[in-house]
């Protein structure tokens, strides 16, 4: 009866979730109060739903027949892609800081774009400038909105 346990993959995801909805809604609490609002609700949201997740992940460790044949498929193959993914929008919000919305827009809609299979240079650039143009007539010039 000495067997060692395996703790679930959902107890590990569902603290960290949790862990970062809570940094975030503390932060959220340094704003103006109805400027915090909506992020306050979604983060309590996520903070719950995280919290079940730990909370199944418990179970599932407990009670190993509880754990689907999914719980088991998490590899590396099978996350490639939300990964790249992740990178290639992090890479995006620090162009933004460095180099402005507009020109780290005219570089990651191209990047995302040939990722998810387009090759067309037509293509590219037709919608890359498209959007660019779009966003600065409708937010910079219409709205009067200071874009980064």
């Amino acid at each position: 009866m000495n067997e060692k346990r395996k703790i679930n993959n959902d107890v590990y995801i569902g603290i960290l979730l949790t862990a970062v909805s809570v940094f975030f809604f503390i932060e959220v609490t340094k704003i103006h109060p109805e400027a915090a609002l909506f992020p306050k609700v979604m983060l309590g949201t996520f903070i719950i739903l995280a919290v079940l997740l730990t909370l199944m992940g418990v179970r599932k460790t407990l009670r190993p027949e509880l754990t689907l044949k999914s719980d088991l498929l998490l590899k590396f193959s099978v996350i490639r892609t939300p990964l790249i993914v992740f990178v290639i929008v992090a890479g995006y919000m620090v162009l933004l800081k460095v180099l402005g919305f507009f020109t780290a827009t005219a570089i990651f809609v191209p990047a995302f774009m040939i990722f998810y299979g387009i090759k067309s240079i037509r293509t590219l650039l037709i919608t890359d400038i498209a959007l660019n143009v779009f966003v600065y007539v409708l937010f910079v010039r219409l709205l009067k909105v200071a874009l980064p």
